[in-house]
């Protein structure tokens, strides 16, 4: 009998000891089940965070008829000196980022970056002997392309161009002097309508050419004779359609004058006759290469349109970069 009872107290023993166990296992299971699914969103957000902090910068790729056309790339670097090694790789033949169809890159295939450095708002680019192994007709433009490419970062200013660690003063197949800091006043896809040397003016005009199906702006430096102020002859050149027969054109109606204009705190208000309308409406496309000539020749930020005295559009620098 008493055997009998140790037996059945052994086996109610056992039997709490295995529920007991089984309980506290199906609460650890049950416990770490969320902790899992939380891990996984925080991952997820992670990625997303990743994802995000992608944005685009201008690039000044080849075109048609050798013009460098501005394009917005994705982008991924953090910091100043990863955008410019970025921007540069773009410009590199034999890069493995894709580009738009018809746009190339100019930067002969082996060169290579030896280094990048800023000094203040200066990127000092240190490449390798193979960047002017570029072809005489393109050297000028490429040296064109690199500055007003990594000079649209905010925070860059002027480029210092160095070879082997020596600062470049002269192209060496067309002999052109190059300043010791590079900025936008170098000019970009240059074009020379003079016949004397008095009253040169130097004026940005952006011109659109389609490429692919896809507009692109280009920006033409002018060396014009022509002392009027600036946004006369951009307006002038714009409402002219073509630019020779370079495949360059504008949208703006020939019709289209520009009746007064005022630079005031930082606005450019230009005032046109109804001739600005195309359908009651302005094509994006004229706005655009207006607004983008005036920033690149005014220090202004917001350009205001009008038509007879009334405002019809206002554009602002951040918001068409």
């Amino acid at each position: 009998m008493i055997k009998w009872v140790i037996v059945m107290l052994r086996r109610k023993a056992i039997r709490k000891i295995f529920i007991t166990t089984f309980t506290m296992f199906t609460l650890i299971v049950l416990y770490l089940i969320p902790i899992k699914i939380k891990d996984d969103n925080l991952n997820i957000n992670y990625d997303l965070e990743y994802v995000n902090k992608s944005y685009t910068n201008e690039v000044y790729l080849l075109g048609n008829n050798n013009f460098l056309v501005k394009t917005d790339l994705l982008m991924s670097g953090e910091t100043t000196i990863d955008k410019i090694k970025e921007i540069l790789n773009y410009l590199t033949i034999g890069n493995k980022k894709e580009l738009p169809n018809g746009l190339r890159p100019i930067i002969p295939q082996s060169t290579s970056i030896e280094d990048v450095t800023l000094e203040g708002k200066n990127a000092v680019v240190n490449f390798s002997e193979e960047l002017f192994t570029v072809n005489e007709s393109l050297e000028e433009r490429m040296i064109e392309a690199i500055t007003y490419s990594i000079t649209s970062l905010s925070d860059v200013d002027g480029v210092k161009l160095k070879v082997k660690n020596i600062p470049v003063s002269i192209l060496p197949k067309t002999k052109k002097q190059l300043p010791e800091t590079l900025t936008k006043n170098f000019g970009i896809n240059k074009v020379y309508d003079i016949d004397k040397r008095n009253d040169i003016n130097k004026v940005v005009v952006y011109y659109l050419n389609r490429i692919s199906n896809n507009n692109y702006y280009v920006p033409v430096t002018k060396y014009v004779n022509d002392s009027r102020d600036k946004i006369k002859i951009i307006i002038d050149s714009l409402s002219t359609n073509y630019l020779y027969d370079t495949n360059l054109m504008s949208f703006l109606n020939q019709n289209a004058k520009l009746v007064s204009y005022q630079e005031e705190d930082g606005i450019m208000v230009l005032n046109f006759n109804e001739h600005l309308f195309n359908n009651d409406n302005i094509l994006e496309e004229v706005s655009y290469s207006i607004s983008y000539s005036v920033f690149d020749n005014y220090n202004v930020d917001t350009v205001l349109l009008e038509v007879n005295g009334k405002e019809v559009e206002k554009i602002t620098k951040n918001a068409i970069k």
